[in-house]
């Protein structure tokens, strides 16, 4: 698989851009950066968009998306999450007052987007992936995903503070390549990060304890005005066990 960081903050300022990322092309997880990183021809390209959940750092881009392939496609954009995320966008964003409700409006090959529920914790089969989503613990619904594509196995987990099934799911997954992981604070704001559903390197150490497996760890979603000293933290915490995804670049898994 190959796993493009168009952004991978929990904020916004130049430089930092928000969470999206981009899988061979046409599956893309999340939409926070995705029409700021992206060329319109290269957006047309995506199939299927799967959403952690409903926050706008991680969904506002879907509106902007849908506004940019409008006539480009020969099919409709596939937009992919567990039911309670996928009301919260029907209800607060494409609603027809914030903004247009693309699964509506299209030309002669159907509309823009699609809306399609997936069960929790079964696989369901996207193109050449199969993807399961986990719930997480997060303020609003939220969800993990295992991607498998060619037998090779990837966690992708969004918005969470200390969890526990998706670390079930992880450990008992075959072929799993890497886990990627938020970490929003440094631990210093520990009872920030606790009341608003993320996770500090502190915190981290246990979740990936619950893992109990040797794989790579990615970390993603540091808040930009604390990321030079939560990196510092993860660097001295777990040394070279845990990376820090890195924005615009490209991974092999």
């Amino acid at each position: 698989m190959r796993y493009q960081v168009l952004g991978c903050f929990g904020g916004e300022v130049p430089g930092y851009r928000l969470s999206s990322f981009l899988l061979d092309e046409t599956l893309l997880i999340d939409t926070g950066s995705v029409t700021a990183a992206l060329e319109i021809a290269s957006q047309a390209r995506i199939d299927h968009v799967l959403l952690t959940h409903s926050h706008l750092d991680h969904s506002r881009g879907l509106a902007h998306l849908a506004d940019n392939v409008f006539g480009l496609r020969t099919a409709p954009v596939g937009v992919y999450s567990i039911e309670p995320v996928l009301d919260g966008l029907k209800a607060s964003l494409l609603n027809n007052i914030l903004w247009p409700d693309f699964t509506e409006i299209g030309d002669a090959h159907g509309p823009v987007l699609t809306f399609q529920s997936l069960p929790e914790d079964r696989p369901t089969i996207l193109g050449p992936f199969t993807i399961t989503p986990v719930r997480v613990h997060h303020t609003v619904a939220c969800v993990g995903y295992l991607l498998e594509r060619d037998a090779r196995v990837l966690l992708h987990i969004g918005d969470t503070g200390p969890t526990e099934q998706v670390w079930q799911v992880a450990r008992q997954a075959g072929n799993l390549k890497a886990v990627v992981v938020e970490t929003s604070f440094p631990s210093r704001l520990q009872g920030l990060a606790e009341g608003s559903g993320h996770l500090t390197p502190h915190t981290l150490g246990g979740e990936l304890a619950k893992l109990g497996r040797d794989v790579p760890v990615f970390v993603y979603h540091l808040k930009p005005q604390f990321a030079p000293e939560i990196r510092q933290e993860i660097r001295d915490r777990f040394g070279s066990r845990v990376r820090i995804l890195e924005q615009g670049a490209t991974y092999e898994f």
